[in-house]
């Protein structure tokens, strides 16, 4: 209450001086009411913690090559990262998710990155420097069959060469590194386009009957690794902070000691 006392008392002063025209007792008044009231008024005092999107590695080729991903939920923009050759290549700009099957990628010049629902694949054939994307072969004899998350057991890229394993059509994948245009099919589909000049030649010879063995020098990565609910804290940093230092001073110097309870910011 002494403080409440201060400013009553300078405010009272300033009226009596104003009346009377004592223009210096005025403003001295006058600044005793104004240190009072700074030394009393509730000042937002809390520093705030927001929030950003955080960035982390859901898949490693090996020490120099990654997949990185940017966004909330592990869901975001999408980059292929060879810290070694100083490539940074976005994949998606938006709305990228991880793969959640098993998966293993030899670090070699050919790169397939399926999107989650397999209804595309960005490939490159230059290590990283372009990608372009491609669909797997739907077309079958009697129709078409698509893989998804649910029917795909195991994913090998090894050889420059990509291949599926999928619950019912066994095994997709792509020709060998011949050539420039890439293709995934099943054997299902390689038997209905057998008479296609597209899919014969050495690229289509030896057709694997089990999915190849990763080799034990393989360093990177069998699954794709993420945390949903990783993000990152920034401190906002209280804008009021000085001048509630300066509020504690004066207190202090008027022999006031009870705290003042400062609000919190709004958002």
């Amino acid at each position: 209450m002494l403080i409440i006392s201060y400013l009553l008392l300078s405010l009272v002063l300033f009226l009596f001086c104003f009346f009377k025209r004592w223009h210096l007792f005025c403003w001295l008044s006058y600044s005793v009411f104004l240190v009072c009231f700074l030394a009393i008024i509730p000042l937002p005092g809390e520093d705030k913690v927001k929030y950003r999107a955080p960035t982390q590695v859901v898949f490693r080729f090996d020490e120099y090559r990654f997949i990185q991903l940017t966004g909330y939920g592990c869901q975001g923009r999408m980059y292929y990262v060879d810290d070694q050759k100083q490539i940074y290549y976005e994949l998606a700009r938006h709305s990228a998710k991880v793969l959640t099957e098993p998966f293993a990628h030899m670090p070699e010049d050919y790169i397939f990155i399926p999107s989650t629902d397999y209804s595309d694949i960005d490939f490159s054939q230059d290590g990283g420097r372009s990608f372009s994307s491609f669909h797997i072969e739907t077309i079958e004899n009697m129709g078409s069959y698509h893989p998804n998350y649910n029917t795909v057991e195991n994913i090998v890229v090894m050889n420059n060469q990509f291949f599926l394993k999928d619950k019912n059509r066994d095994i997709y994948r792509s020709p060998k590194p011949y050539g420039t245009r890439p293709a995934i099919i099943s054997a299902t589909s390689e038997k209905f386009f057998e008479d296609s000049i597209q899919y014969m030649g050495l690229r289509w010879a030896d057709r694997p009957q089990t999915m190849p063995t990763i080799p034990a020098n393989y360093t990177g990565w069998r699954r794709w690794q993420c945390d949903p609910s990783l993000k990152i804290p920034i401190t906002v940093y209280n804008r009021y902070a000085p001048l509630i230092k300066l509020q504690t001073q004066l207190r202090h110097l008027l022999g006031v000691t009870d705290e003042v309870t400062h609000e919190k910011e709004a958002d």
